[in-house]
């Protein structure tokens, strides 16, 4: 079974961020900003995410059933309600609401989110999500990442050089590009750059064993799919 493509895409253990308390989803909030609806909104999907950041899913999806109660969905809602289903694998919900965001303001992140959506069954459509997204935010981090590293996984390791170094020029101080970074060199046997760059950013040895059983995962993923493709 291929390991999940969402280890390199965004939720890489070896870079996970503590996790943070969840601002109290508390009337008293909402009260101090009552003169200002689009405020109180803000304030409510801010609770939402921190819930998405903690992978408190079903409660997300609670709170969001709450707000698009009396109120048209807004693209903000109908993204974290996208983001919420795609982490349940509820594919077909998840997808027909990213649909829903394509031709509007957050039509990168759509993209982004099909292309997560895609990664474990079909990684060449996950890929040409990616590049959608990218073509659309640009700068951003996770997207040029989470490309960076589909294209490594699928192989394609001079394509995937340039995305994962820009999103680590990008962020320098996020450590998921940067593992990917390592993990590119091993697959392309560049041991020396790879041990430069793990020293150069302080890895710790048992961070460098888990990288290169990531590179060995990959090397074996990519000989599964080519032994069953068709010849």
């Amino acid at each position: 079974m291929r390991a999940p493509l969402l280890v390199g895409l965004a939720l890489f253990g070896l870079a996970a961020c503590e996790s943070q308390p969840s601002r109290p989803l508390s009337a008293e909030n909402y009260e101090v900003e009552a003169a200002d609806p689009a405020k109180v909104r803000q304030i409510k999907n801010d609770a939402v995410r921190t819930l998405l950041d903690q992978g408190q899913y079903y409660a997300a999806l609670a709170h969001i059933e709450e707000q698009k109660q009396g109120q048209p969905d807004s693209p903000d809602l109908i993204y974290l309600e996208a983001e919420a289903r795609r982490h349940l694998r509820q594919l077909q919900q998840s997808e027909a609401l990213y649909q829903r965001l394509m031709g509007g303001p957050l039509e990168g992140k759509a993209w982004h989110g099909l292309g997560l959506l895609t990664a474990r069954s079909d990684l060449e459509a996950a890929i040409r999500s990616l590049r959608n997204a990218s073509a659309k935010l640009p700068t951003d981090v996770e997207i040029r990442n989470d490309l960076g590293y589909a294209l490594m996984e699928a192989g394609r390791y001079t394509e995937a050089l340039p995305e994962l170094s820009t999103a680590a020029e990008l962020a320098p101080s996020q450590l998921k590009s940067r593992n990917n970074l390592i993990i590119l060199m091993l697959l392309t046997g560049n041991q020396a750059g790879a041990e430069q760059m793990a020293k150069q950013s302080g890895a710790t040895p048992e961070t460098v064993k888990q990288l290169r059983s990531q590179a060995q995962s990959i090397r074996s993923q990519q000989a599964s799919r080519g032994a069953r493709s068709p010849t």
